[in-house]
């Protein structure tokens, strides 16, 4: 392999939120000397073609003002999309913007008004419920179905027509492939979802951020493709944070194909005098985009194995656990109510008895109660310490 993702990189002190901040983020909880595998970045190098890029900027010495986009930005995501989705998207589409969730907050504020609804599916990514309420909109929710025995999460459309017919919700954030269950909807669901709001008015934010981290047996259909009517209703988030590490350069391609909704999307951005964009993410994502193919191969092929090996320990030595094969993402939702604890005490356990920082259930709503997310993009050694520390923890338990 090109790159040695078997590599362990020491990123204690480096500033990272990840290994030097996770401690306030467990409040009641002693969290000290745990093993982050919690919020989603990974723990490998950017590819090189990137490093070598930014690093070539960085010596050039002069850091001024930005075009909010260029031509080679704009070439390097249509180039990306359309040879991983197939998906041929317009130049004007594209509005850089700085991050996904900022991109959400700019929508929320553009196309919904104070106490109207956005709808969500949890257990979700928790940063939309917090954009829903600190602009003051209604979070209404339509909760995955969760079914025990094939260990898979199913989209209620019962009551997601109920929720979309009320004239009051304007917005649906969707999630594809979602997080943190690892679903990638099926083109009958996506086509379903598409449907059912474009003929009640309600507009759709479809996060594709993991869109590139697909596994073995799976494909990505982007919301967008499906035809033109859903196309004009939907606005569609990606970026390279997540593929390739680059979440700290805040950078992101919002698409929207619908003039209206772009200029409300553009003014917005205006208002909140973010319409700018870092260099340095601009750069990186359009490396990122021209040259990582290769690194996006064999990331998908170690993250997978880790998986594998994952989900084969828990099955010979984690009694009373269950990991959800994720078909996209590197993270991974375990069901811990086998073993008997209450939601309160797998939180506990796992952070204070396992050490090892996760991303708790009930961040992602209380539908997310007794489950933990981990994050599997780190080398295979780091998998096997936190496995090991979990096999011990559990060991005790059922000991006494």
């Amino acid at each position: 392999m090109e790159n040695n993702f078997d590599e362990v990189i020491n990123r204690i002190g480096t500033e990272c939120s990840k290994w030097d901040g996770f401690e306030k983020r467990f409040p009641g909880l002693n969290a000290k000397g745990c093993l982050p595998m919690w919020v989603a970045d990974t723990d490998f190098k950017a590819p090189k073609k990137v490093i070598e890029a930014i690093v070539e900027k960085a010596k050039f010495g002069i850091y001024g003002y930005p075009k909010s986009k260029g031509e080679f930005f704009d070439s390097a995501v249509i180039q990306w999309i359309d040879k991983r989705h197939a998906w041929k998207l317009n130049k004007e589409w594209i509005v850089a913007t700085a991050g996904v969730v900022p991109a959400l907050t700019y929508v929320i504020q553009a196309l919904t008004k104070e106490g109207e609804g956005v709808i969500i599916q949890p257990p979700v990514y928790y940063p939309f419920k917090r954009c829903i309420i600190n602009n003051h909109r209604e979070t209404i929710k339509n909760p995955l179905r969760f079914d025990d025995q094939k260990l898979n999460y199913e989209i209620d459309f019962e009551d997601l027509e109920r929720k979309v017919k009320d004239p009051n919700n304007k917005l649906l954030i969707l999630c594809n492939p979602h997080n943190p269950v690892g679903r990638v909807w099926s083109e009958q669901d996506l086509r379903k979802i598409g449907e059912l709001c474009l003929e009640n008015g309600v507009i759709i934010f479809s996060d594709e951020i993991h869109s590139d981290l697909i596994f073995k047996g799976y494909s990505h259909t982007p919301l967008g493709k499906l035809n033109e009517q859903i196309n004009q209703n939907v606005i569609t988030a990606y970026s390279g944070s997540k593929t390739f590490n680059l979440a700290g350069l805040q950078i992101s391609a919002i698409i929207i194909p619908n003039g209206k909704l772009r200029r409300k999307y553009i003014q917005q951005l205006e208002i909140n005098s973010v319409s700018d964009i870092n260099i340095f993410g601009l750069i990186a994502m359009e490396a990122a985009y021209k040259y990582g193919e290769n690194y996006l191969h064999e990331l998908l092929d170690y993250v997978e194995a880790n998986i594998d090996y994952a989900i084969e320990f828990t099955e010979k030595n984690l009694k009373g656990v269950n990991i959800i094969k994720p078909q996209g993402t590197y993270l991974v939702w375990a069901d811990f109510r086998g073993t008997g604890l209450s939601a309160d005490e797998i939180d506990r356990f796992v952070i204070e008895k396992a050490k090892i920082a996760v991303d708790l259930g009930r961040w992602f709503g209380e539908e997310g109660a007794g489950f933990v997310r981990f994050n599997f993009a780190c080398s295979r050694s780091t998998l096997q310490k936190a496995l090991n520390q979990l096999k011990s923890a559990l060991d005790s338990f059922y000991e006494k």
